[in-house]
């Protein structure tokens, strides 16, 4: 399938496979998903819990549990495929040339530390600065991520910061040493929907004055549908959809897209629309369904679906479903423009 930004990606992540192994078995989280990321981009990657998006990048960063095996794939950033490198030379990747947002700030950042020491010894660990420059590129970054009194903050504990502080402590630790791409999972997770907003715009306002990419990991189609410019939709370890963001809501291919689409709530809609929420529960993925793994919850779900796993059809915008075959029944809004 073809990319419709052109340009050599910042990171081309190929067939990346990984498990995780209990007394269970293996629980087969990522099966073969493939991204790219552009320079200047921001990619969404949306799914419901469970989904796998958030260990998709886990495991692009190696920094899964002690259960997680990464068992095949590539990940291709500036001419290095992290998942071969050695834990040295990785070590100098995460945190400088790739800056990562995790879920809860709250449990991400040291309760015995200051938040000034915090980003301060991120800039030491990656650069050749003073402890002074450390601290006046800290105090920057502060009053980069529009932290008031941004001098007097660094001697600021966690437990001192609001949520929404906290998570723009945890955006100037990831930007500290300028990198080329951030990753940002589930950055707007407990916060109330102002400072989701707040968080959202200082987000897409630093991608733009930087230019760096992102990626924003979420299962918010509104976060989604504001900052992102392609979305890549993940079900049971894999990518169902992908595509610019204006073409997957307007015209959305597979049938999981349509369902997140239609259990959203348009606070445009004034006809008082009922939600339409997707019947089922995902699959275990102890035991993932030979075919496509939405096939139980589908309602246009064909033999052939439950038999055998679709490739993904399309180019720009594509679909993992075999609606799109060319021998496949019309289906209004799917693989054919509704009346």
């Amino acid at each position: 399938m073809t990319q419709s930004t052109s340009g050599t990606p910042v990171l081309s992540v190929r067939d990346l496979t990984t498990s995780f192994f209990s007394q269970r078995g293996e629980v087969q989280a990522v099966r073969g998903v493939s991204f790219d990321v552009h320079p200047g981009e921001i990619l969404g990657i949306v799914g419901e819990s469970g989904s796998g998006k958030s260990i998709t990048c886990m495991s692009v960063l190696r920094l899964l549990k002690a259960t997680g095996r990464i068992k095949a794939g590539s990940a291709n950033f500036d001419g290095q495929d992290l998942l071969a490198l050695d834990e040295a030379d990785l070590s100098d990747i995460r945190g400088n040339k790739i800056g990562m947002i995790f879920q809860d700030p709250m449990t991400s950042l040291n309760p015995t530390l200051s938040v000034g020491e915090q980003v301060i010894e991120t800039i030491l660990r990656h650069r050749k600065a003073t402890r002074a420059e450390a601290r006046a590129r800290a105090i920057e970054l502060f009053e980069l991520v529009r932290i008031p009194s941004a001098a007097d903050r660094l001697k600021s504990y966690p437990h001192e910061f609001s949520g929404g502080m906290r998570q723009r402590v945890m955006i100037a630790i990831a930007l500290a040493c300028d990198p080329r791409l951030l990753i940002a999972d589930e950055p707007t997770t407990a916060l109330d929907v102002t400072i989701q907003r707040q968080i959202l715009g200082l987000l897409r306002d630093l991608q733009a004055r930087l230019g760096m990419a992102v990626i924003l990991i979420t299962h918010d189609l509104g976060v989604i549908a504001e900052v992102t410019d392609r979305i890549v939709v993940m079900y049971g370890g894999l990518v169902m959809e992908t595509g610019p963001v204006r073409e997957l809501f307007a015209h959305p291919m597979h049938p999981y897209t349509r369902g997140l689409l239609a259990s959203v709530p348009d606070l445009r809609d004034d006809t008082h629309r009922r939600l339409t929420p997707i019947p089922g529960s995902p699959p275990d993925m102890a035991h993932p369904p030979a075919g496509c793994p939405f096939t139980a919850r589908c309602p246009h779900a064909m033999r052939q679906c439950a038999a055998e796993l679709p490739p993904i059809f399309g180019h720009s915008q594509g679909a993992r479903c075999w609606l799109h075959h060319p021998d496949a029944p019309r289906i209004a809004g799917i693989n054919e423009v509704a009346a």
